[in-house]
């Protein structure tokens, strides 16, 4: 009856997070466009925060009420991010080949990598991600969106609202509209999706503690499987969408994106609020993340610089055996 009521729990705050989010995106897109603020500037600030925001606030809760350290926070962050290379990345390779621009493999992808290996590093050396090595991380993620800023807006500019350098300004159009006639309705949105992002992280972390406790498992194993997975779903909808509609390079590009933010910024601002301990055995996990971020980088590399179905199906493979080699370490 408890794990019933702990996985009913789980569900009812994997829902209150993802529709906190999307209220949360609305009223801050509109309020955001209402002051004048370009739909690009946006769509690489507040859409791209707003989505990330249940990933945050599930790793900030769990980080904050657990006095070991945040298994289940850093299970989170490099779940997802593995859930994202193997599960997502995989699922929509192997149900067409998956194209790359080459701007993700000249720019994007190397520059994962590199943020892979110090994140990997900054763990590994004393096993605790300090706050002034969050705020470090976070920095990081400030240039990042700045420059992808400067680099959309010159874009916009230069091709006149071009269809494939609107790609996020579209997606904030398509899920804001337009500001509503009365701002209080916005800023209401604001408040309610906070509340729901607040209540829905609780929910879903005492749920997942529970679940754990009952299957006799570590919290590290449920946040590197169950919480990433869940947490990770409104990336996959994006990636099997795009990737359905042709967009393989809004596919690959989400889960590049993904993973950046989950380890510059999620895990940044985690560390800041309370430095991140990471248990004895982490960094198989970390070996296991960055292993698959060279792999993806050796697929798409190479020519004809596309991820085949096959390599897809071998992603999908990777990630049930990682999977099921969590639960026989226990």
């Amino acid at each position: 009856m408890e794990i019933a009521w702990a996985i009913a729990q789980f569900v009812a705050g994997f829902i209150f997070l993802v529709g906190g989010a999307e209220l949360l995106i609305r009223g801050a897109s509109r309020i955001a466009l209402r002051l004048g603020i370009q739909p690009i500037v946006v769509g690489l600030t507040v859409v791209a925060f707003g989505t990330s925001a249940p990933e945050l606030l599930v790793s900030i809760t769990a980080n904050l009420t657990n006095s070991g350290g945040g298994e289940m926070a850093l299970g989170n962050i490099v779940g997802s991010n593995i859930a994202n290379l193997g599960l997502i990345l995989g699922l929509c390779g192997s149900i067409y080949a998956l194209r790359v621009n080459r701007h993700i493999i000249q720019v994007e992808h190397p520059l994962l990598i590199g943020v892979t290996v110090l994140f990997s590093i900054m763990l590994l050396l004393g096993s605790v991600l300090e706050r002034w090595e969050g705020a470090l991380l976070f920095a990081g993620l400030v240039a990042f969106i700045g420059w992808n800023i400067i680099t959309a807006r010159r874009q916009y500019e230069l091709a006149h609202a071009a269809e494939s350098n609107l790609e996020v300004a579209v997606t904030v159009d398509a899920r804001i509209a337009r500001p509503s006639e009365q701002p209080w309705f916005d800023v209401l949105l604001v408040i309610m999706g906070l509340g729901g992002l607040v209540l829905g992280a609780d929910w879903l972390v005492t749920g997942a503690r529970t679940i754990a406790l009952a299957l006799g498992v570590s919290e590290m194993v449920i946040g590197l499987t169950l919480v990433a997975v869940g947490t990770s779903l409104p990336e996959a909808a994006t990636s099997l969408v795009a990737t359905f509609r042709g967009q393989s390079d809004l596919a690959i590009g989400n889960v590049v994106g993904s993973n950046l933010f989950n380890m510059l910024g999620i895990a940044g601002l985690t560390a800041v609020v309370k430095p991140l301990t990471a248990p004895p055995a982490f960094w198989i996990d970390l070996t296991v993340m960055l292993a698959l971020t060279l792999v993806v980088y050796a697929l798409i590399w190479n020519k004809p610089h596309r991820v085949e179905r096959w390599q897809g199906a071998l992603l999908l493979l990777l990630y049930v055996g990682y999977t099921a080699s969590l639960f026989m370490r226990g």
